[in-house]
């Protein structure tokens, strides 16, 4: 089968973002018209006078948006590599673009997803467990010793599980999302054409990590975070996400 044409590939594209954008449940339908481009499209082989590198990162913008559209999910595996391959490929050929390492870096935080969900849930059942059991114990008669044995615990709990599987994979899956997205917002600055969104995504990035790694290291994550919110709250009309307004 033949590679899609510049024009078919633009209008599939196109399709599929009004999709994402209007009716997100409707994206499964579009995997087969994607699937088309994806194995057969090798961006850097086009050659059309419209075929600008803002029309190449637009194209995979929109295809990695399809491929973690279930953010519970792994993602649509083949589709989601061809947008980091792709990425990677382009950003040989224009290392200072700074909406490539975007890219390159939310599809590394997407990957993390659901590690970062077990692990959410796992830490909410923990926590929950844990105040419920304190609620039982406390009484005038729980020395502040037996305190500090129950907070000793929690912590060596907490420590442990840092060694189990999720947390492991999350951490490698985030360490180079860190680094394309800190990257991005290095040269963004540097530029000043640093953005809201980018900001605000790094600093989750960063956050996660911090989230998954060990009390050692983490705290410059955290640190790390809190300057890039701070740049994004200052950023003129952007607002950050109600989530991260604390």
């Amino acid at each position: 089968m033949e590679a899609p044409s510049f024009e078919t590939a633009t209008a599939t594209v196109d399709r599929i973002a009004i999709v994402i954008d209007t009716a997100p449940h409707q994206w499964r339908e579009h995997l087969v018209a994607a699937r088309h481009i994806t194995a057969h499209l090798e961006l850097t082989n086009v050659h059309h006078e419209y075929a600008s590198r803002q029309w190449q990162i637009w194209l995979i913008g929109v295809l990695q948006r399809l491929a973690y559209s279930d953010t519970d999910s792994e993602g649509v595996p083949d589709i989601a590599n061809w947008c980091l391959r792709q990425a990677l490929t382009i950003l040989e050929l224009a290392p200072g673009e700074v909406d490539l390492m975007r890219l390159i870096g939310q599809n590394w935080l997407s990957r993390a997803q659901p590690n970062l969900a077990r692990i959410h849930q796992l830490d909410g059942f923990s926590s929950s467990s844990g105040s419920s059991m304190g609620a039982m114990t406390s009484s005038p008669a729980v020395t502040r010793s037996e305190d500090e044995r129950r907070s000793a615990r929690a912590a060596a709990e907490a420590e442990e599980r840092l060694h189990t599987a999720d947390y492991v994979v999350a951490r490698g899956l985030l360490l180079p999302a860190i680094e394309y997205l800190g990257r991005a917002v290095d040269l963004a600055l540097a530029q000043g054409h640093q953005t809201g969104s980018l900001l605000t995504v790094a600093a989750e990035a960063y956050m996660s990590l911090g989230n998954v790694s060990y009390a050692r290291v983490n705290e410059r994550y955290f640190r790390e975070a809190l300057r890039y919110l701070r740049l994004a709250h200052n950023v003129p009309g952007y607002t950050l996400p109600a989530h991260l307004q604390q």
